[in-house]
C-alpha cells in the first residue's frame, strides 16, 4: 500500500442503552468476542531514479522518485517519508509523491553532498554533485587547417566593401579551384575593408560576425556561400551550412568558430594563405568589339510597361546555335525600352540607357542583376573571367553604339559601328485548340518519330550532369543528366533526363516516376518531354549525327527510370513509353565526360536557364553560357542545406 494513503485502526466499542420507565441496575453483559486485534506493519523503501545526480555550475531543479510500501508484520506506529541534506546549497527540499529540491548556482570549486531519504527504519542516499564555475561540458570540434585558399572580388558585391571568399581545409584546392576527395573544407564569405596594398592579397585584421541576412556589410560573414563540406568521393559528400559564426583575423593567424548542425567547430590556421585576385581593378581588358546582337523578349517581364532586349557586344560573337565561343569576350546588357512597334521588324530603339542598380526595369535603363562582362575559357565551357558593373551608360545612334562602364573603379570605354542583329525570343501564345501550337499537337499526333518499341543496351556511354538546386522552390534538388552513346563522334543515342530528388541525398541514385502532369515537382520524379517554341525540354530519347542532326526523337512521357551509382559510373535503367505508345526499355551504363579532353558540340536540345545552386558540395563544369537564358556568374560552392 502506498504511503500517501491514510491508515485507520477501527476499534469495536460496546453499545449502552438507557431505560426511561424504571431505574434498575443494568444487567451484566454477556461475554462477547471483544475488540479486533491491532494490525502489525513493516516498511519497504525503494529508490526508482538515479543514485547520483550531476548539475553544472548554474544549478537547477532536481527530482528524486521512489516507492514506499507497508507489509503486515509486527508494528503499529504510523510511518512517513522524510528527506534531509546537510548542504546549505541544496534548498527547498520537499517530500510529496516525489522528492524535489533546488541546487543553487556555484561560484566556486566543484562540490558534492548527499540527500538521505528515510521511511520507518529504511533509507537510501542520493549523491548530488555540482561542477565548478570554470568547468564546461566537453563538446565541439577542433580542426587545424593546413591550407587557406580563396578569391578576392573587390567591391563587386557591395560598393566600398571588399569581398574575400576563403576556404580553410586540410588538402587545399586543385589548380582548377576544385576540392580534393578526402578533404575537409570550411568556406567563409567575408566582407571587410578593400585591399589597398601591393603584392599578395591578405585578409584584413579584425573580427567578422555571421550575417544571416546576407547584407554584405562591413565585418560580416555572408550566409549563402559559407558552410562545411567533407568530400568522401565524387558522389559522396557531407555538407552543412552555418547557423552562427565568428572569424578572427590577426597578423599571424585565423580562427573560425562556427555552429554547424548544432555543434561548435573551432578551426585554426597559421599564416597568410593564398588568395587569388579576381577584382576587375587588376584585370586588364583588351577588347575590340566586332559583333553586336541581342534577343528581344517584348514586355514579358514588365507587361505593358517596357520591352526587354538582352544585348551583347563581343569580339568573337556566338556560334550558329547561340553559344559563346572559346576565348570570346562579352559585354552583356539587360536593356529596357519603351514598348516597341514590331510591325516592320524589330530594332533596338535609339537612345541613352543608364545602369540601374535598383533594377526597376524602367525604359532607358539596363539592370544590375543580369548585366556584366565575361570571357570564356579555351573550351567555351567555363568562365575565364567575370566582372560586374558598378556604373555605366550605353548610347545607340543608328548603327553606332558607344559604351562606358565602371568596374571596380576602372572606367572602360569602347564603340561599335556596324550591323546590329536582333532575334525575336518571345514565347508564342498558347492556344489549346490551335493545331499549330507545338505544345498542343493535333489529337492523335505525337512528337515521337520511332517506328516501334526500342530496347537499349549501351554499355560504354558518357554523361554530363548539371545541378540547378531548388529550381522550382519545392524543397527538391533539380538535375539534368545528359547521356552520349559516342562521345568522340557524337553519333548515336543522346538522352536528356530532367528530374528532382531529395536535397539531402548523397547522390542521384533512385527510382523516378513521371510527374503526373500537375507539375507538383515532388521528389524522385522526372519531367515528361515537351516542346516550347523550337526547344525541347524535360526528358527525351534522341538519335543524332555529329551532335547536330537529330534523326530520331521520342519524348519520355510515362513509366519508371532507375539510376544506380557506383562511384562515378552510372547505370540508368528505362521502363518507359513515349507519346506514341512505343516502349523504351533497357539500360545505359555511362562514365563521366573528361571536360579537359574535349568540348562537346552543341545540339538543338536546349538547356534551362542557369540558376544559383542551393549550397551543395558538387564539383562540376558550368553549363554553356546561353545568351537566350539570363544567368549570372556565381562563386564556387562547396556547401549545402
Amino acid at each position: 500500500m502506498k504511503i500517501k494513503h491514510l491508515f485507520y485502526l477501527l476499534l469495536a466499542l460496546p453499545l449502552a442503552f438507557a431505560a426511561c420507565e424504571e431505574l434498575s441496575p443494568e444487567p451484566k453483559p454477556e461475554p462477547g468476542p471483544g475488540p479486533e486485534p491491532e494490525k502489525e506493519y513493516a516498511a519497504e523503501l525503494t529508490l526508482t531514479s538515479e543514485a547520483e545526480m550531476n548539475f553544472d555550475a548554474e544549478g537547477g531543479e532536481g527530482v528524486i522518485t521512489y516507492t514506499a510500501e507497508m507489509v503486515e508484520v509486527t508494528r503499529t506506529e504510523p510511518a512517513v517519508v522524510e528527506a534531509s541534506c546537510a548542504a546549505t546549497w541544496v534548498t527547498d527540499l520537499t517530500v510529496a509523491e516525489d522528492i524535489t529540491f533546488i541546487v543553487r548556482a556555484n561560484e566556486a570549486e566543484a562540490r558534492e553532498t548527499k540527500i538521505v531519504v528515510t521511511y520507518w527504519g529504511e533509507k537510501f542516499e542520493v549523491a548530488v554533485k555540482q561542477a565548478a564555475k570554470t568547468e564546461e561540458p566537453e563538446s565541439g570540434v577542433k580542426f587545424a587547417a593546413t591550407c587557406l585558399d580563396g578569391d578576392y572580388y573587390g567591391d563587386e558585391y557591395s560598393p566600398g566593401v571588399g569581398n574575400y571568399y576563403i576556404f580553410l581545409s586540410d588538402l587545399g584546392l586543385s589548380e582548377d579551384g576544385e576540392p580534393y576527395i578526402g578533404g575537409t573544407y570550411y568556406s567563409v564569405d567575408l566582407y571587410g575593408p578593400l585591399f589597398e596594398g601591393e603584392g599578395d592579397i591578405t585578409l584584413p585584421v579584425g573580427t567578422y560576425t555571421f550575417d544571416a541576412e546576407d547584407t554584405c556589410a562591413m565585418w560580416t560573414i555572408g550566409n549563402y556561400y559559407s558552410g562545411y563540406a567533407k568530400i568522401n568521393s565524387s558522389e559522396d559528400y557531407e555538407t552543412y551550412t552555418f547557423t552562427d559564426a565568428t572569424l578572427v583575423v590577426t597578423e599571424t593567424d585565423v580562427t573560425l568558430t562556427a555552429t554547424i548542425n548544432g555543434e561548435v567547430h573551432t578551426v585554426t590556421f597559421e599564416g597568410k594563405g593564398n588568395i587569388a585576385d579576381f577584382s576587375s581593378t587588376n584585370t586588364e581588358v583588351e577588347f575590340e568589339p566586332n559583333y553586336a546582337f541581342g534577343y528581344y523578349f517584348g514586355d514579358m517581364y514588365t507587361p505593358g510597361v517596357a520591352d526587354n532586349f538582352y544585348f551583347f557586344i563581343s569580339d568573337l560573337g556566338m556560334d550558329e546555335e547561340g553559344y559563346a565561343l572559346p576565348n570570346g569576350q562579352y559585354f552583356r546588357f539587360d536593356l529596357y525600352t519603351e514598348i516597341v512597334d514590331t510591325t516592320n521588324g524589330i530594332e533596338l530603339p535609339d537612345g541613352t540607357y543608364e545602369f540601374d542598380v535598383n533594377n526597376t526595369y524602367a525604359p532607358g535603363t539596363f539592370t544590375d542583376e543580369y548585366s556584366m562582362y565575361y570571357s570564356m575559357d579555351e573550351y567555351g565551357y567555363d568562365y575565364a573571367a567575370t566582372a560586374l558593373f558598378s556604373e555605366g551608360t550605353l548610347v545607340k545612334e543608328g548603327n553606332k553604339i558607344s559604351v562606358e562602364v565602371i568596374i571596380d573603379g576602372t572606367t572602360i570605354t569602347f564603340e561599335f559601328e556596324g550591323i546590329i542583329d536582333i532575334y525575336d525570343s518571345r514565347t508564342p501564345e498558347e492556344d489549346p485548340e490551335d493545331p499549330e501550337d507545338p505544345e498542343n499537337p493535333t489529337p492523335g499526333e505525337s512528337y515521337s518519330t520511332l517506328t516501334g518499341d526500342l530496347e537499349l543496351n549501351i554499355t560504354n556511354a558518357f554523361y554530363a550532369l548539371e545541378y540547378y538546386g531548388d529550381y522550382y522552390s519545392a524543397d527538391t534538388d533539380n538535375w539534368v543528366l545528359y547521356l552520349y552513346e559516342d562521345i568522340e563522334t557524337l553519333d548515336g543515342a543522346f538522352i536528356m533526363l530532367d528530374f528532382t530528388n531529395d536535397p539531402y541525398a548523397d547522390n542521384i541514385a533512385g527510382t523516378y516516376t513521371v510527374d503526373d502532369g500537375d507539375w507538383t515537382y515532388e521528389q524522385y520524379t522526372y519531367f515528361p518531354g515537351y516542346v516550347d517554341g523550337d526547344d525541347m525540354w524535360g526528358s527525351w530519347y534522341t538519335e543524332m549525327v555529329a551532335g547536330v542532326d537529330l534523326t530520331a526523337i521520342a519524348p519520355l512521357t510515362n513509366g519508371e527510370i532507375k539510376i544506380e551509382c557506383a562511384g562515378d559510373i552510372y547505370t540508368i535503367t528505362f521502363d518507359c513509353v513515349d507519346d506514341a505508345g512505343h516502349k523504351i526499355t533497357g539500360s545505359v551504363v555511362a562514365n563521366p565526360i573528361d571536360y579537359s579532353a574535349m568540348a562537346l558540340s552543341a545540339t538543338n536540345v536546349s538547356k534551362k536557364p542557369a540558376k544559383k545552386s542551393s549550397n551543395k558540395a558538387v564539383s562540376m563544369q558550368k553549363s554553356k553560357v546561353e545568351p537566350m537564358s539570363k544567368s549570372t556568374t556565381e562563386k564556387r560552392i562547396l556547401t549545402a542545406r
